[in-house]
C-alpha cells in the first residue's frame, strides 16, 4: 500500500526542565481514510571521532569536536499499536492528530515516573 504524507507537525515536548522538539507524521491512503503516522524526537549527540583525533603515532590531538541535533523515530515506543504503523481507520487527520499528541504526553509521562 502506497500511503501519502498529507501533514507534519511539531510539538515541544517536556521531559523534566528539558524541552525536546517531536515531529509528527501524518500519512494517508489515497483512497480511502486508513492513517499512519511517525513520530521523531530531536537529540542532541556530541561526537568525539577518534580516527580523525589521532596522529601517525597514535597521540590523541584533541582536535576535533563534533555536536549535532538528530532526529530518531519513537514511532514503535510512543504508538504501541501496530495497527497505527501499519495503517489504521480514522474519521479524520485531526482525530489521527490528537490520538497521537495523546499518546505522546502519555509517553512523557512515563518517563517522569508518573
Amino acid at each position: 500500500m502506497l500511503y501519502k504524507l498529507i501533514s507534519t507537525y511539531e510539538l515541544l515536548l517536556e521531559l523534566g526542565s528539558t524541552e525536546r522538539p517531536v515531529r509528527i507524521e501524518i500519512f494517508q491512503l489515497p483512497d480511502g481514510k486508513r492513517f499512519r503516522a511517525r513520530v521523531w524526537v530531536q537529540n542532541t549527540y556530541n561526537l568525539y571521532p577518534t580516527l580523525i583525533n589521532i596522529n601517525e603515532k597514535g597521540d590523541d590531538l584533541h582536535a576535533v569536536h563534533s555536536s549535532d541535533d538528530l532526529n530518531q523515530e519513537i514511532t514503535s515506543l510512543i504508538l504501541e499499536d501496530p495497527e497505527l504503523i501499519r495503517g489504521k481507520e480514522f474519521n479524520s487527520e485531526d482525530e489521527v492528530l490528537r490520538y497521537v499528541e495523546e499518546r505522546i504526553n502519555s509517553f512523557a509521562k512515563s518517563l517522569q515516573g508518573e
